[in-house]
């Protein structure tokens, strides 16, 4: 780090000038007629809201010296993701929340302690510090995922509903007849990720190498933080969809392997 550098400390009156960008764009929706202004205003109240709730809950995360309750706030978050996706699968397959949980928990968890305990081995990695900000961007970008692929798997069994119920009837399994379905799903779940990867440098400076060059880490220390994180994304969201989809994929069949047209 540069001895020169310090980093710009902004106030909550910055903050307050910089909302207004917020009424322009409601100024905006408003003479246009794109009806967003209600979710502009909600949304910025629940951004300042959630997020001043969460530096005041970091301080004391931060001091806490054991694994176990930081796994349990890890494991809430995922709960409320997958509550959150649920909601975005209409209507949701029966059991949805526990599939999304369970996929959401396992793909985080695997991805989050590999990168902290394999790839940066170090013991401060393990510390709240760096296991909450590092779960809650897999947390985020899955839920995405989960949200994106199982929409995309339920419509995609909707359009090729003759198709899938023609396999059935020929004697395949429910996992032959909906693979395609399947495979549209997952593609669609990893577009954004994948884009991201792409172009990631050129046109954007994602978060985290964002956040640690305005805090004046150097540069390329910077970029070996968001490499890992990328990949943990990447890698965590294969794990997470992999296994929301073949759970939740069972869902739309009966025992006998017919496809359940009510959730459709």
């Amino acid at each position: 780090m540069d001895s020169s550098y310090s980093l710009i400390s902004v106030s909550w009156l910055d903050v307050l000038i910089g909302s207004g960008l917020i009424a322009v764009a409601i100024g905006f929706s408003y003479f246009q007629g794109f009806r967003l202004e209600k979710d502009l205003v909600i949304g910025a109240v629940r951004s300042v809201l959630q997020l001043v709730f969460i530096g005041y809950a970091l301080m004391y995360i931060f001091n806490i010296t054991s694994v176990w309750p930081t796994s349990g706030i890890l494991l809430l978050m995922a709960l409320i993701a997958a509550i959150t996706a649920r909601g975005r699968i209409r209507p949701p397959y029966p059991g949805a929340i526990p599939i999304l949980w369970f996929s959401m928990a396992v793909g985080s968890f695997v991805s989050v302690a590999f990168i902290t305990l394999i790839a940066i081995r170090n013991p401060q990695a393990i510390s709240p510090r760096y296991l909450v900000p590092l779960g809650s961007m897999m947390i985020g970008n899955a839920l995405n995922g989960l949200s994106l692929g199982g929409e995309r798997f339920r419509s995609e069994l909707l359009a090729q509903r003759d198709r899938v119920e023609s396999l059935l009837a020929m004697g395949a399994t429910s996992a032959r007849a909906a693979a395609d379905c399947t495979r549209a799903a997952f593609v669609a779940a990893m577009i954004p990720t994948l884009n991201m990867m792409m172009v990631i440098g050129l046109i954007q400076i994602p978060g985290i190498m964002t956040g640690q060059i305005l805090a004046g880490v150097n540069p390329l220390d910077a970029a070996r933080y968001q490499l890992l994180v990328i990949f943990m994304m990447a890698g965590g969201k294969v794990i997470v969809m992999t296994l929301a989809l073949h759970l939740g994929g069972r869902k739309y069949f009966t025992r006998s392997h017919q496809l359940r047209t009510e959730l459709l």
